[in-house]
């Protein structure tokens, strides 16, 4: 049986009721001036320079498109599905949560799922880190060695924003992934290839 999940068909209340977890459309900081700081004194590549001139607006709307939350089974979870075509190089959301301090001895437990680095050091040298525990539908995209989105940093005006952008044309129906990278299986061994839907077993659109 599937479930199938979106803003269309229900309420951002709906949704954060039924897949327990806390949206936000904008990252949280523990500390904003902090991160600002720190932000305004890096030096940011040129390409997070562009892309945060190019995609600010979209940032700063919280855009996404249109997307589906699926169920893809009780290992994986659930995965998040392109229900409009989407273009080679277009801006396909931003990754947000809290961004907090690295500090292992303030959460204690087994491996936070939803941790992305955060490119700027704290008063340690630890990069700060994106905790999407709460966050927006961008959390539900699973890892594949296929992917077909690029995870990039974007700048503007002192703060970094973890945005994708697709590698290639995303038909609707398909379901979008980006490469976790070696450390975050490091201590979760080897992650399985990203199975595609069987097309008898689809929801109708």
């Amino acid at each position: 049986m599937f479930f199938v999940f979106s803003l269309k068909s229900h309420s951002l209340e709906e949704l954060q009721r039924l897949l327990k977890f806390k949206f936000l459309a904008q990252n949280e900081f523990e500390s904003w001036e902090e991160v600002l700081k720190r932000g305004l004194a890096s030096q940011p590549s040129s390409e997070a320079v562009k892309l945060g001139h190019q995609f600010f607006g979209k940032i700063e709307a919280a855009y996404i498109p249109d997307v589906s939350i699926r169920l893809i089974d009780e290992n994986v979870g659930y995965g998040l599905f392109a229900e409009e075509v989407i273009e080679p190089g277009s801006y396909v959301g931003e990754y947000t949560g809290l961004v907090r301090e690295n500090d292992i001895r303030k959460y204690l437990g087994p491996p936070n799922n939803y941790c992305y680095a955060y490119p700027v050091p704290d008063s340690l040298g630890r990069e700060f880190v994106i905790d999407a525990t709460q966050g927006n539908l961008t959390r539900f995209i699973n890892h594949s060695f296929t992917p077909n989105l690029r995870p990039v940093h974007a700048y503007f005006e002192g703060f970094y924003h973890l945005i994708f952008l697709a590698l290639q044309r995303i038909e609707k129906g398909t379901q979008l992934s980006y490469s976790y990278g070696k450390n975050y299986w490091y201590l979760r061994g080897v992650p399985r290839q990203l199975a595609k839907l069987p097309a008898a077993e689809k929801p109708p659109f």
